[in-house]
């Protein structure tokens, strides 16, 4: 779960790369080479330990679960939002301030805060909490309890600061531990996270 941590850490590095004001490569080119690592180690314990066959699926539903699965969690997140705003008067989680920090940090960091949002942290998660938590500790028929740890390691990994945004990434991961335990097929949830960060991209730089 730590791994996932040292890509948005080396984005808060990136001016210390930079040379008499002018931005360089090296930055970028570490942070991509530790998310290609990340995935590649992710996908290979994956492989090794998964425990359930993909569900036969019409072709339909390779959209139709990332927007239903969307759906459960917007629906979800802005009524514990509305109730977060409401008890705490926070407007925003500590992960979404966060993440506005580093991408107003540079124009490289908002790029690849950008890419990583839509493309490599999905995949990246999705392995990890997932593929690997739910596949590498319990039995073959284990159903509820998988869904469980996926939601609340998900929920330690994002930024937090009351026990409502808390509860924000435990029921957007548990949504997306749903999905996948329902269908057996990691492709639904990356493209459902890919979708959710996306909306949420597009939403923070307007």
């Amino acid at each position: 779960m730590l791994v996932i941590q040292v890509p948005p850490v080396i984005l808060m590095l990136l001016p210390h790369y930079h040379t008499q004001g002018q931005e360089t490569i090296i930055g970028p080119i570490i942070y991509l080479f530790v998310f290609a690592l990340i995935i590649v180690w992710a996908w290979w314990l994956y492989r090794r330990y998964r425990r359930w066959p993909a569900q036969e699926q019409q072709p339909i539903m390779y959209v139709g679960w990332p927007v239903i699965g969307w759906l459960l969690v917007i629906v979800g997140e802005n009524a514990l939002a509305r109730l977060n705003q409401a008890i705490y008067h926070q407007s925003s989680t500590a992960n979404n301030d966060a993440i506005k920090a580093i991408m107003s940090s540079s124009h490289q960091a908002l790029i690849l805060m950008s890419i990583a949002a839509v493309v490599l942290s999905p995949i990246a998660e999705e392995l990890i909490f997932r593929g690997i938590l739910m596949n590498l500790f319990y039995k073959d028929d284990a159903y509820w309890l998988p869904i469980l740890l996926s939601g609340l390691m998900f929920t330690l990994a994002h930024s937090s600061t009351t026990p409502i945004s808390y509860l924000i990434y435990f029921y957007m991961g548990a949504v997306f531990a749903y999905i996948y335990r329902r269908t057996g097929r990691l492709t639904n949830t990356i493209l459902l996270h890919a979708l959710n960060n996306l909306l949420a991209l597009i939403a923070l730089l307007n």
